[in-house]
């Protein structure tokens, strides 16, 4: 199975929009620095979970109408988002890791992921090519219209829940604007503006004081060598900290304690191949420092495709899916404080890890 994006696909995934919520500030519950590891098993159509020490525990088997091409974890939630690629489209499929329940909110039309809210609201794009709208789809299944600007094709909550911001365009060469509002979407402000460039997968750090995007060209390329910047919560001091992939969907990943960066980074950013065509990319993760600068390279894979780096919640090890020249695709792990990069050892193709944090409740 190939979980590579057409170009058509990968500029909807770019210009797919968002929704936000319309609660109180999030005050996070009691948590430990433990996740579980989810891993989509190809063949077995199931999710596989292992404990933080990647012992293997269960498997959890998904009824799946389409191919998966994308997990998105809730956060203080035990729900994973699937993203599946239909032929009428894409859909986004949720799954209760408790109890292996599944729904599909929307059944009639495409809907591309955006983002979850800290109350297990998901936020999603629906019929992009028909009567296009964003939605916001509650716990128990309710949805309604988000009221944000219909350009938007990026969104993330802050770590309160608080503040939203998010990413928009007017039209191709017309450059993008990144906004921020309350969580109800309500009392916007332009926080960053590029004229020659789109601004992708803004991220807020975990300590809620810095965003982080990937600034890629606007132009017709699909695929183009992109850029990895930092900014203050408000806008404030942009800078640029490294050449990026851009255009396949790969967003970069802070670390738990704020301070560390993980990204995709282009080996072969002179094949024009890569541009056009997203099977031609091979890339690497590596590691940016966001207060000095310093990059150090994580993998050093040779004539591959590696894809974005998930965070354990301890810091301690990055996942990410690894495809080969042929196609093949499974599940890899970089141990940060030994330095060893290795398959997970499950059967069978693998891909798509989604960390579930463990939340102690009072």
């Amino acid at each position: 199975m190939s979980r590579l994006p057409s170009a058509n696909q990968a500029t909807l995934l770019l210009i797919a929009s968002l929704l936000a919520a319309c609660t109180a500030p999030h005050t996070p519950l009691p948590r430990s620095t433990e996740s579980n590891l989810f891993v989509f098993n190809i063949p077995h159509s199931a999710l596989m979970e292992y404990s933080p020490n990647l012992t293997f525990q269960r498997e959890l088997p998904i009824n799946l109408p389409c191919p998966v091409t994308a997990t998105h974890p809730a956060p203080d939630q035990p729900l994973i988002a699937l993203e599946l690629e239909c032929i009428n489209g894409p859909a986004v499929q949720v799954v209760d890791t408790n109890t292996g329940d599944t729904r599909t909110p929307f059944t009639d039309v495409d809907s591309h992921f955006l983002a979850w809210d800290f109350e297990g609201n998901i936020y999603l794009r629906v019929d992009a090519l028909g009567n296009a709208r964003l939605m916001r789809v509650s716990s128990n299944g309710d949805s309604r219209e988000f009221d944000l600007p219909m350009q938007t094709y990026d969104l993330d909550f802050s770590p309160d829940g608080g503040t939203l911001i998010y990413a928009f365009t007017r039209g191709l060469g017309l450059g993008s604007e990144l906004w921020a509002a309350n969580s109800n979407g309500k009392r916007a402000r332009r926080i960053h503006a590029e004229q020659n460039a789109v601004i992708t997968f803004a991220r807020w750090s975990p300590d809620g004081k810095q965003i982080a995007f990937i600034r890629m060209p606007d132009t017709q390329t699909p695929f183009p060598v992109g850029e990895l910047w930092v900014m203050e919560a408000d806008g404030g001091d942009p800078r640029r900290l490294a050449s990026a992939d851009a255009g396949h969907g790969y967003a970069a990943a802070w670390s738990p304690d704020s301070t560390r960066i993980a990204f995709v980074v282009r080996e072969n950013p002179e094949d024009p191949a890569a541009d056009q065509s997203a099977g031609a990319l091979i890339s690497n993760i590596y590691m940016v420092k966001s207060a000095t600068g310093q990059i150090d390279q994580v993998t050093r894979f040779n004539e591959m495709l590696i894809e974005a780096p998930q965070w354990s919640a301890d810091g301690h090890f990055l996942a990410f899916s690894v495809v080969t020249l042929n196609d093949t695709i499974n599940l890899w792990i970089a141990d940060l404080d030994s330095g060893e990069v290795k398959p997970l050892g499950s059967s069978g193709a693998t891909c798509c890890p989604a960390w579930i944090l463990q939340v102690s409740h009072p």
